[in-house]
């Protein structure tokens, strides 16, 4: 339990640091974009969600991106980080 929660961080004073609504959040996660972890009645988010969740923040608040736009971005991302991991090893294995 405590090398979990080594890797949460408490929702709530992200969302303070960050500035943004914990519904946003919420909506997030609805859509499987995040994990919410509740520990002793306190919501954490995994510290490795965070720069996923500035960003997509960034994008729905600065360039106001709708719940699904994120999702296919977020999506599309995703696809493109395991298209590259394919291609390095395709790459490492012609080089063998």
């Amino acid at each position: 339990m405590d090398n979990l929660k080594e890797d949460l961080v408490s929702l709530d004073k992200f969302c303070k640091s960050c500035n943004i609504d914990l519904t946003f959040v919420y909506s997030l996660a609805e859509q499987d974009l995040c994990e919410i972890i509740v520990v002793e009645e306190k919501q954490y988010v995994l510290q490795d969600d965070l720069s996923l969740l500035e960003r997509l923040s960034r994008l729905h608040y600065e360039l106001e991106i709708n719940m699904e736009g994120l999702y296919a971005i977020a999506h599309l991302q995703g696809k493109i980080e395991s298209l590259k991991e394919e291609v390095n090893y395709l790459t490492r294995k012609l080089n063998s």
